[in-house]
């Protein structure tokens, strides 16, 4: 992941605020996926990731922000806790991403993880003429997939997965975002990873997926 200049926060905090957009342009979209993923609602998600860029965007300026962490650990830290706040605005009770209830008398350890889930992915989406070679259509198809199962399986493993795929975030910044315990980041991580393998073998062979899930 790209990670900001500090001579860019710099230059903010002087005065030089059109570098913000670089900041925006940086995030936005990965940003975007995270909020989605908790609200489920587009104009909802929109609004507090506007709200998340604005809050940074005072962080920098009143030099509140100290580069004791990652740049982009920040940043998604204020995008969660903006998400959560508009999460409860919108939804009665509050947003749990450390439990997950179970209903079914028959329930296996791991199900939540293997349902509803078929790859479908349409190739007429990807701008052939803009992909110079076979693999570059192969990374979209990918990538594709990865975002579809993201999209299939519960909140309790799709923010944490959107967090490690997507934003591109480490175990360790996802347990100081989240607030929970490593070893559960790690498990969810590690059980999401090994269903997603499977899925992804029946498309593809084991070399070309290595940089993706880390086999």
């Amino acid at each position: 992941m790209n990670e900001v200049n500090p001579e860019i926060l710099s230059r903010i905090r002087q005065g030089e605020t059109n570098l913000f957009k670089e900041i925006v342009d940086i995030y936005k979209d990965r940003a975007f996926s995270l909020t989605i993923k908790i609200l489920k609602n587009r104009e909802e998600s929109e609004d507090a990731l506007q709200e998340s860029f604005l809050r940074l965007f005072r962080a920098i300026s009143s030099d509140s922000y100290e580069a004791k962490a990652k740049f982009s650990t920040y940043f998604y830290t204020i995008v969660y806790n903006t998400a959560v706040d508009y999460y409860r605005k919108y939804n009665s009770g509050s947003f749990n991403v450390t439990s997950i209830e179970i209903h079914e008398a028959n329930y296996n350890d791991g199900d939540e993880l293997t349902r509803d889930f078929e790859p479908n992915v349409d190739r007429s989406l990807y701008d052939t003429e803009s992909m110079s070679t076979e693999r570059n259509i192969e990374t979209a198809e990918v990538t594709s997939i990865i975002r579809g199962y993201i999209n299939t399986i519960p909140q309790q493993y799709s923010v944490i997965l959107n967090m490690f795929f997507i934003n591109e975030l480490s175990h360790e910044e996802i347990s100081t975002i989240l607030k929970i315990p490593l070893g559960t980041v790690k498990n969810r991580i590690f059980r999401a990873k090994e269903k997603l393998k499977e899925i992804l073998f029946r498309e593809f062979n084991k070399e070309e997926l290595i940089e993706y899930i880390k086999v």
